[in-house]
């Protein structure tokens, strides 16, 4: 019965074609919205009284995680208790066994990067919608010829081995484990599909390149991290395949590039409302009308996108992004001159170090009291290439009107098994 629905959700998806008109893609929204709100937001507690007073979307309160978490026992529709949920994915942490289930929902567990940790479940039907989603836009099906594929997780997932099928298989590789136990691992899989993170995909493109590991593998997959363009350059330069990119995240499966590498907001199966922070820069507020054990609605995420202004040649009408710029949360904040509070976005900090150094693999400029930044080398110079680093972000930051900051340089990079890099971090609290 799972791949017969897998099956009726891939006829739905490839019989609803590509959305061209703006205008169309609206009034589809629209229905799939009423529709949700009368069949499915009457089985929440949290929302049913409302649904059944308001049509309008607007009319609804936003939503944050904090908030989720804390409404989470009224808000699903399964009649699930937070603290059994979390205890069930607690021991599933613990013991790396992810297949136990609760009154048939998959429990799953964020990595808690904002500061609260989320939970999410995820029914089987809604497992086989996203699975035809994934095979319908990133995984294409080869007849004839079964794909493997190797998928990087912090956690195993139901939803993801869902992807298990005749034509694919799938093997999940636990990033908790030592790098050179999972390469070894990796070698002998052979996988044709590489999926994982932006720092786990650059550091086994440096086993590639070093010889430790030999894979030719035909599609990359990158999600969960920031794909900033340095990373990008390097990854495709070493497997010179193509890469895709992936915006998934707890609340939803987001968005996905297209033939043409532009990276489309799923928006024929959540609405994205557009908080914009500037011109181009926006923070996304997501209705999934998919979810169903756990309505998502009007939920506000953490993160900045930054949109496209030209029309991407796919010809698709869905909103077309130049980047995830990253999270919201980690915009840089200074004190000006005159008082007033300067924000630096963390792609403008990612960009000054791309184009003032070469030679370091790897690093991260984090804003605690000072900035510190930390430096993974190439060459065996450390005090020249952070010297000319610091000089560089010292020079960009004053023609943004902030001046008399402190730079401390430290060589490596602490990480942290299993926990998400991010370039650009800021650790204090801005007023």
């Amino acid at each position: 019965m799972f791949k017969l629905k897998i099956i009726y959700f891939l006829v739905i998806y490839t019989l609803r074609g590509t959305f061209r008109q703006r205008k169309v893609l609206e009034r589809f929204q629209q229905r799939k919205w009423q529709r949700f709100r009368k069949k499915i937001l009457s089985h929440s507690p949290f929302y049913r009284e409302l649904a059944q007073q308001k049509a309008d979307l607007a009319d609804f309160p936003m939503m944050n995680k904090a908030t989720f978490m804390a409404n989470f026992d009224q808000i699903n529709t399964l009649g699930i208790q937070r603290e059994e949920a979390m205890q069930l994915a607690l021991k599933a942490e613990v013991e790396r066994d992810f297949s136990p289930e609760l009154k048939g929902a998959t429990v799953g567990l964020s990595t808690g990067t904002s500061g609260t940790r989320g939970l999410f479940l995820v029914s089987a039907t809604e497992r086989a919608q996203w699975t035809a989603m994934v095979l319908r836009r990133v995984v294409p099906i080869q007849f004839f010829k079964r794909q493997k594929v190797a998928f990087f997780l912090r956690a195993n997932s139901n939803l993801y081995s869902s992807v298990q099928s005749a034509s694919l298989e799938f093997r999940f590789f636990d990033i908790f484990q030592p790098i050179e136990k999972l390469l070894v691992a990796l070698a002998d899989f052979q996988p044709h599909i590489l999926a994982a993170q932006p720092s786990i995909l650059s550091a086994i493109a440096e086993a590639q390149l070093a010889g430790s590991v030999n894979i030719q593998p035909h599609l990359l997959i990158s999600f969960a991290e920031v794909l900033n363009d340095a990373d990008k350059q390097f990854i495709q330069k070493t497997f010179a395949v193509p890469l895709r990119e992936v915006y998934q995240c707890t609340e939803g499966f987001l968005a996905v590039t297209c033939a043409h590498g532009t990276l489309h907001l799923n928006e024929d199966i959540a609405i994205f409302e557009k908080k914009y922070l500037d011109e181009t820069r926006f923070i996304p507020i997501i209705t999934d009308f998919t979810r169903s054990s756990q309505p998502i609605v009007r939920y506000e995420l953490n993160d900045v996108l930054v949109e496209k202004k030209e029309p991407c040649p796919c010809g698709s009408c869905f909103t077309a992004l130049e980047r995830i710029e990253g999270r919201e949360d980690d915009i840089l904040v200074f004190p000006g001159a005159g008082g007033e509070m300067i924000r630096v976005f963390p792609d403008l900090i990612c960009r000054v170090i791309a184009r003032c150094a070469e030679d370091f693999r790897a690093y991260r400029l984090r804003q605690v009291g000072a900035l510190e930044l930390q430096l993974e080398l190439e060459s065996e110079d450390f005090q020249a290439v952070s010297s000319t680093i610091s000089t560089a972000l010292h020079r960009f930051l004053q023609e943004k009107g902030i001046s008399g900051l402190s730079i401390q340089s430290i060589q490596g990079i602490a990480r942290e098994a299993g926990a998400k890099l991010r370039r650009v971090e800021r650790k204090i609290v801005s007023n």
